[in-house]
């Protein structure tokens, strides 16, 4: 069974010391932070390292190799023997963490969880089943286990389920508040996608909303103190849950769990060491079903989403050449010319010529690849605001608004010519010649013409095109 290391031998040593380095950079910044909020004598108030390391071992498989675990181990090591930790110490502390992600991430391995499908059913919620009682659990008994008995140690014999239970819940928090992090960060290109996105959208005021509730809430938190202050911000997070994508969601979540957090712990520690003890469990777990809840609503409201736009594409669009269908270009067609804001609207109408023919000799598939090779080359040859439909088997139409007559038939003929010098290849090798006849029809604007008038003009040139020859273009009187 391959467990967790990328086989080392198609990598070069140069990819190894990248690999080493960059881990361990990483590694020892994220532990650096979790050891300088470590409350005396007590465990880490926020432990980032292993959730990165994971993340980044699921994200880049390219850094999976025993470099990079050398690396992270280093790492681990040299944090703690930086701040005061003896070796023996250090190198319990180093196993367990490494054994968490470990575990993990040979669990998530072993039953193929793909974190790039997390919105299909319940990939994302595995995921963290995994690291809670998988990585977090093994990682939890090891350390009770061992760190207790050690000379210079911080946990106690006396307390073992209480030591216990922190390290448990408090790597279970990591994993939520730092991990979905990780693992949704966009990447350069999709940024630069938002970023566009952003550009061409105009901003507006109210998607700052939920954001606002949320820094109010927090705020409140730091207040009225109290178990209670757990839930000010859930109200708020659900909101930016279903406003926002899952990385600002995530993003936002971890800020609202690690504040929340921290708001908590130090008014506890402020009262007394017993009532921090006594609470941070009961905190922690807490604050684990706040950031999980968050999450999976945005995870469930993007899937509706994506399934909204899929079913309104399906109804929109002609199933085999991806072109919209007649009703669509119906209803659009209908609203330009309602709306008259263009001076001109011209049509096109294409037929695929012996069309019949082609599917009697090749048969039904073939028949469907030239219509998709045909689509292509039209959406090729109009421009992105131009409407094209498939109206019938093998007759489309091309909606263009101001543009005059001369300049409708240069298109036309584009296609016509590009249609007849690019032949399709067969599955035997074999290229087939298409040919299309044309129709055009153009209209001023406005008009009391409907758009099925217009529409049966350019049908009638159309028609004049097949009764002249083919393989030519008409243009209605």
């Amino acid at each position: 069974m391959h467990i967790v290391l990328t086989s080392s031998k198609s990598f070069s040593i140069q990819q190894q010391v990248n690999a080493f380095f960059i881990l361990g950079a990483v590694v020892l910044i994220c532990c650096l932070c979790g050891i300088l909020s470590r409350p005396v004598t007590f465990l880490a108030y926020l432990w980032p390292a292993n959730a990165v390391l994971l993340g980044l071992f699921l994200r880049f498989k390219h850094l999976n190799l025993w470099g990079g675990w050398l690396g992270a181990f280093s790492a681990y090591m040299l944090a703690d023997l930086m701040t005061g930790s003896s070796l023996q110490l250090t190198f319990i502390l180093s196993l367990a963490n490494l054994m968490n992600v470990t575990v993990s991430l040979f669990l998530i391995n072993f039953w193929k969880l793909n974190y790039r499908n997390y919105n299909q059913g319940f990939t994302f919620l595995y995921l963290f089943i995994i690291c809670a009682l998988g990585g977090s659990l093994v990682s939890a008994l090891f350390a009770i286990a061992t760190v207790p008995y050690l000379s210079d140690t911080f946990m106690s014999t006396q307390r073992l389920g209480v030591d216990f239970g922190m390290w448990w819940a408090g790597e279970i928090v990591n994993y939520i508040t730092i991990l979905p992090i990780i693992l949704f960060f966009p990447t350069l290109n999709e940024m630069g996608k938002k970023f566009k996105n952003m550009k061409l959208k105009q901003f507006r005021l109210i998607k700052l909303l939920p954001l606002v509730a949320i820094v109010i809430s927090v705020t409140f938190t730091h207040i009225f103190f109290g178990p209670g202050a757990l839930l000010y911000p859930l109200a708020a997070l659900i909101w930016a849950a279903l406003s926002y994508p899952i990385f600002s969601v995530a993003l936002i979540n971890s800020i609202v769990c690690l504040v929340t957090y921290h708001s908590l712990t130090y008014f506890y520690l402020s009262e007394s060491s017993s009532a921090y003890l006594t609470t941070t469990i009961s905190v922690r777990i807490g604050l684990c079903m706040l950031g999980l809840a968050p999450l999976i609503l945005c995870i469930i409201t993007s899937n509706r989403r994506e399934l909204y736009k899929k079913v309104l594409h399906l109804a929109n669009h002609d199933s085999l050449t991806n072109t919209i269908n007649r009703r669509h270009l119906f209803e659009k067609g209908e609203r330009y010319l309602s709306e008259a804001k263009s001076h001109t609207v011209s049509l096109i109408m294409l037929d695929l010529d012996h069309f019949k023919k082609m599917n009697d000799q090749y048969g039904h598939h073939i028949g469907d690849l030239v219509l998709k090779h045909f689509s292509q080359l039209v959406e090729d040859n109009i421009r992105t605001n131009e409407l094209f439909a498939r109206i019938g088997g093998e007759e489309f139409l091309i909606l263009l608004m101001n543009t005059t007559l001369q300049e409708t038939q240069t298109i036309a003929e584009r296609i016509r010519i590009k249609t007849e010098l690019t032949p399709m290849q067969l599955p035997d090798g074999d290229l087939l010649f298409i040919t299309t006849s044309i129709g055009i029809a153009h209209q001023s604007l406005p008009t009391e013409l409907s758009l099925q008038h217009i529409i049966n003009q350019a049908d009638h040139a159309l028609y004049r095109s097949k009764a002249l020859g083919r393989n030519q273009i008409t243009i209605a009187s």
